[in-house]
């Protein structure tokens, strides 16, 4: 599961991130393919000390970079609500990586990053 998540993180073959820099476009099954095993790894790396370091710069950069990049003005956005849904998703992610809990009561987290909604 770390390794695929690092392969997303780097913009490996078929990745969520390859196809927003190259293609310029936004592909939802790579996006919840990415937000899921995000969501797995940080349940595990919560349960250690320390998270790596690669973790932690993937999730910062998941949450700070897809959202200046698809603000570019050549960058077609989707659908406007559901578009803003996944960007809140994925500061969502990384609060729950590095505060180890989810501001969700319930699995509802769970739920959106695995498109169970």
């Amino acid at each position: 599961m770390h390794n695929k998540l690092r392969s997303e993180f780097e913009a490996g073959e078929n990745s969520f991130l390859i196809k927003l820099r190259c293609e310029l476009s936004w592909d939802w099954d790579a996006f919840y393919k990415c937000s899921s095993l995000m969501f797995d790894v940080a349940i595990i790396e919560n349960k250690k000390q320390s998270v790596d370091m690669w973790v932690a710069q993937g999730f910062w950069f998941m949450d700070t970079w897809v959202k200046d990049w698809t603000s570019h003005e050549k960058f077609e956005r989707p659908e406007s609500e559901r578009y803003e849904k996944a960007i809140l998703m994925l500061s969502e992610l990384a609060y729950l990586l590095f505060n180890g809990e989810s501001q969700y009561s319930d699995d509802t987290l769970e739920k959106l990053a695995k498109n169970e909604v």
